[in-house]
C-alpha cells in the first residue's frame, strides 16, 4: 500500500515537473485554479491509461496527454509545445535510467535485487524525484524569457532527436531489467544521449540567436538608411526654400524699381514672366508636424513620379508626442513598401494613406498589389522580394509592439491593407 502511494506521488511529481517546464517557455492562458484542476485531472487520467496499456506505449501516452494539457493551459503553437513535452519526458527518462542503473552499479546489485529492497529503492527514487522537482522549479523561477521561437527548418531536428532518444531509452530500460552487467553501459549511454540532446538544442538555439542578430542588424541598417534619406530630403527642401527666398527678394526689388518709375505695364509683364517660370515647391500635405510633412510629401512625390495615384488624409498632428525617429521609420517603411508593391502591379496603381490623431493615433496604408500570401501572421516572400512587405513589416511590427499598439494586415481583392491604432 505504501509503495502504491509512493508511485502515485512520483507520477504527480513528474507531471508537475513537465507543467513547470511548459510554464517556463509559454505564458499561461488560464487561471491558477484552472491550471491546478487540469493538473490533477491529467495525473488521474494518465495514471489510468498507463495502468491499462502496455509499457511500450507509455511514452506516447505521456506525450499525447501532456500535449493536450499544454494546448489547453498555455499560449503558443503546438509544435514548439510538442518539442518541450518530449524534452521534458526525455529528462525524466534519463534521470530514472541514470539513477536506477547508477545505484545498481554502485551497490553491486541486480535490478530485481535493488527493487526488492523497498526502503532503499524508495529512498533513492524519491530523492531523484525531489531533485527533478527542484530542477523544474528552478527553470520556472529563473528563466526570464517566456518565449520559445524556432524556425520551421529546425523543428524536425529539434523534435526527432529527443523523440528518438526517448523511445530508445524507454525500450532499453524495459528490455534490460533482467540482464546482467549492463548497469555502467546504460548509465554511460544515457549520459551520452543527454549530452548529445543538450548539444543539439544549444546548437539550434545559438543558430537561431545568430539569425535574429543578423535580422536586427539588417533592420538597424534599414532604419539608418531611412533616417538618412529623410534628412537629405529635408536638407533638399531647405536649400530649395532658401534659393526661392533669395530669388524672391530680387524679384521684389525689380518690381519695386519698376513701380517707382511708374512703368506699370513693364511691371505687369515682369510679373507674368515670373509666374510662368517660377517653380516654387509647395507642400501637398500639411499636418502641422514638420517631420511627418517631409516624409509624406517626399513619398507622395515619389509615387507621382512612378505613375501611382496616391491619396493622403491627415488632420492636425501638431500635438503628436510619439518619438520622431520611430515615426519616420514606421511611416517610411509602410509607404516604401506600398510604392514598391503598387509599382509592380499590372493595372491600377493606387495608394491610400490615413494618419488621424484623436484619442489615439490611427494609421492606415493600403495599396494595390500583386497577390500576397499571409501565413501565421507573416508575409510569405521569396528571396528576391525579401525587401518588400515581409521585410519592411518586421521593423514596423517591432516599433508598434514597443508602443503596445493594436495592428492588423490583410490582402483582399487586389489590395494589401495595413492598419494600426497607437495609444498615446
Amino acid at each position: 500500500m505504501e509503495y502504491y502511494i509512493l508511485t502515485i506521488l512520483w507520477v504527480a511529481i513528474e507531471n508537475l515537473f513537465c507543467l513547470m517546464l511548459l510554464s517556463a517557455f509559454f505564458p499561461a492562458k488560464r487561471s491558477r485554479a484552472v491550471i491546478g484542476l487540469a493538473y490533477l485531472s491529467h495525473c488521474v487520467f494518465q495514471t489510468v491509461l498507463v495502468s491499462i496499456s502496455p509499457a511500450e506505449l507509455h511514452p506516447f501516452i505521456a506525450i499525447t496527454t501532456l500535449l493536450l494539457v499544454s494546448q489547453y493551459l498555455f499560449d503558443g503553437k503546438w509544435i514548439p509545445k510538442l518539442i518541450i513535452c518530449v524534452l521534458g519526458l526525455l529528462i525524466l527518462v534519463i534521470m530514472d535510467t541514470v539513477t536506477v542503473y547508477g545505484a545498481i552499479a554502485v551497490l553491486g546489485l541486480s535490478y530485481e535485487g535493488f527493487v526488492f529492497r523497498q526502503l532503499l529503492y524508495s529512498t533513492v527514487i524519491t530523492a531523484e524525484k525531489l531533485f527533478v522537482l527542484f530542477l523544474g522549479w528552478y527553470l520556472c523561477r529563473f528563466r526570464a524569457i517566456r518565449e520559445f521561437h524556432i524556425q520551421s527548418r529546425w523543428m524536425l531536428l529539434a523534435l526527432l532527436f529527443p523523440l528518438f532518444s526517448l523511445v530508445f531509452l524507454t525500450t532499453l530500460f524495459l528490455q534490460s531489467k533482467n540482464e546482467a552487467d549492463l548497469s555502467i553501459g546504460i548509465v554511460i549511454l544515457s549520459g551520452g544521449l543527454a549530452l548529445a540532446n543538450i548539444g543539439v538544442q544549444f546548437t539550434i538555439y545559438y543558430m537561431e540567436k545568430a539569425t535574429r542578430k543578423e535580422q536586427e542588424d539588417l533592420l538597424l541598417r534599414r532604419q539608418m538608411d531611412l533616417q538618412t534619406e529623410n534628412i537629405l530630403a529635408l536638407e533638399k527642401i531647405y536649400r530649395a526654400q532658401r534659393q526661392n527666398v533669395h530669388e524672391f527678394r530680387h524679384h521684389l526689388q525689380t518690381l519695386q524699381t519698376l513701380l517707382k518709375e511708374n512703368q506699370i505695364s513693364k511691371a505687369q509683364e515682369y510679373l507674368d514672366t515670373i509666374q510662368q517660370t517660377q517653380t516654387v515647391r509647395v507642400f501637398s500635405v500639411r499636418s502641422g508636424h514638420p517631420i511627418l510633412d517631409v516624409v509624406l510629401n517626399e513619398k507622395y512625390q515619389a509615387a507621382q513620379e512612378k505613375g501611382i495615384a496616391m491619396q493622403i488624409q491627415v488632420n492636425d498632428l501638431s500635438a503628436l508626442s510619439l518619438p520622431t525617429d520611430a515615426l519616420v521609420v514606421l511611416l517610411s517603411n509602410l509607404l516604401d513598401n506600398a510604392i514598391e508593391a503598387a509599382e509592380k502591379r499590372a493595372g491600377a496603381k493606387e495608394i491610400e494613406c490615413k494618419l488621424l490623431l484623436e484619442s489615439s493615433l490611427y494609421l492606415s496604408v493600403g495599396n494595390t498589389s500583386q497577390e500576397v500570401t499571409i501565413l501565421n501572421g507573416q508575409i510569405a516572400t521569396t528571396k528576391a522580394d525579401k525587401l518588400d512587405h515581409g521585410y519592411g513589416l518586421i521593423a514596423v511590427r517591432k516599433i508598434l509592439d514597443g508602443w503596445k499598439a493594436e495592428y492588423a494586415f490583410e490582402y483582399k481583392d487586389g489590395w494589401f491593407q495595413f492598419a494600426a491604432e497607437i495609444p498615446l
